[in-house]
């Protein structure tokens, strides 16, 4: 299952590179006789600042920014300036993110200290072919996104409720035999008859703080669909066709939504009709059928290959887009305005991963910081803890959810 979603994320992202490199040559670099033999390889120079005497975080930091420029050099001449390049930013993110491999064959060339700086010469080749590589190892990383389905149907003159409709159980079966994970039905069941308040804001499209404590941590639902499905009957139009047969079209709307953020990452609507002599198998073969679209969910071409279609298409690319930062909650208390003004700047310059932290309000004495992560909660926790110390902080994480943390700091005095 895990393997069809990774072909099916390989696929969007190889086709992408594909398009990308199959324009004009890259520039020969006269110096670099490698690059003569090969034109995915070549040289770059990558630069970071030493922090605290951290000459190995440096060293990295100037590696991966090293690699970053050298996929720009290679790939990115060839689709500048080009409706492409918000696609190439999408996978180059990955790399950078966490050094994912696009660059193979490194070798270091050059490094050297002078002042507070560390620089480092590499070279290395990058192929378009190795994205698949890049996209499975995010993905066995980051893990593929599980699903909560909310549906309101109306479904041959009857309105079904959540984990009770066609249309749920058709997009866990279309999305599903591509790898998807899904909280299944029964679980919606229960948590709409238990948390009947916050499962109704969720219904609503209300992605608030404690809908997103109910869904993250005690469903795992890290993405909803929305979906809203009308059929109407279209059997007066065939009837000189066949007194029989029953014909009924799907009409849907499809949305989905990161929980983590409570952002729209997919839209899409569309229709589809389909007859059969029961009205009700008519009414649900629609509802496939329209699921089944390239506008929606995507199905098997002619060689029994599923491609996914543009609705699922950009809940993997947005998603994956948003893994690699992540917005993470912290509640800090504990410090002062200046040890504060420190604590943010030691995170976000020696924390590998960490995108941007910003002070976003106020609980008590506590602040409130918004980081952006390149990975998990865990995984931020678990580095932030072992570099406690030499941060020039006593951490001590009293809460942990999946989107947010609750600790208290302390200044180490010197």
């Amino acid at each position: 299952m895990k393997k069809g979603l990774i072909l099916s994320l390989s696929f969007i992202l190889l086709t992408m590179f594909v398009s990308c490199t199959g324009g004009k040559n890259v520039k020969d670099d006269s110096t670099s006789s490698s690059k003569k033999k090969n034109a995915n390889r070549a040289q770059e120079t990558g630069y970071a600042t030493i922090f605290d005497n951290d000459i190995a975080l440096a060293r990295d930091r100037a590696i991966d920014d090293a690699k970053s420029k050298l996929v720009v050099k290679i790939l990115g001449e060839n689709i500048s300036g080009s409706s492409l390049m918000e696609n190439y930013e999408l996978v180059s993110n990955i790399v950078e993110a966490k050094s994912y491999g696009l660059v193979k064959q490194v070798e270091i060339i050059k490094q050297k200290q002078e002042g507070n700086t560390y620089t480092v010469t590499i070279e290395g080749t990058v192929e378009a072919s190795v994205v698949e590589d890049a996209v499975a190892d995010a993905l066995k990383r980051y893990g593929n996104p599980k699903f909560m389905v909310l549906v309101d149907e109306n479904y041959e003159g009857k309105k079904n409720a959540p984990g009770m409709t066609v249309t749920e159980l058709s997009i866990m079966e279309i999305m599903g035999n591509s790898g998807f994970d899904f909280v299944d039905a029964a679980m919606i069941q229960e948590l709409m008859k238990k948390e009947k308040t916050r499962m109704q804001k969720a219904v609503n499209g209300t992605v608030s703080e404690d809908v997103q404590d109910l869904l993250l941590d005690d469903a795992g639902a890290e993405v909803i669909i929305y979906a809203k499905v009308t059929i109407t009957d279209q059997t007066p139009a065939i009837r000189d066709i066949s007194t029989k047969m029953k014909s009924k079209q799907a009409n849907i709307s499809l949305k989905a939504v990161d929980v983590y953020t409570g952002n729209i990452i997919a839209t899409g609507s569309a229709n589809a009709p389909a007859m059969h002599i029961d009205a009700t198998t008519a009414a649900k073969n629609a509802i496939q059928a329209c699921l089944g679209t390239t506008k929606f969910l995507g199905r098997n071409d002619d060689n029994g290959k599923f491609k996914p279609g543009t609705f699922m298409e950009t809940i993997i690319k947005k998603f994956t887009q948003a893994a690699n930062a992540r917005p993470i909650r912290i509640v800090l208390a504990g410090l002062g305005s200046s040890e504060l003004s420190k604590f943010k700047a030691e995170v976000s310059n020696r924390i590998r991963g960490v995108k941007t932290i910003n002070e976003t309000g106020k609980v008590g004495k506590a602040v409130i910081l918004e980081v952006k992560f390149a990975g998990k909660t865990n995984e931020f926790e678990e580095e932030l803890t072992a570099k406690a110390s030499a941060l020039g902080f006593e951490i001590d994480v009293k809460e942990k959810r999946p989107n947010k943390l609750v600790m208290t700091a302390k200044k180490i005095s010197n």
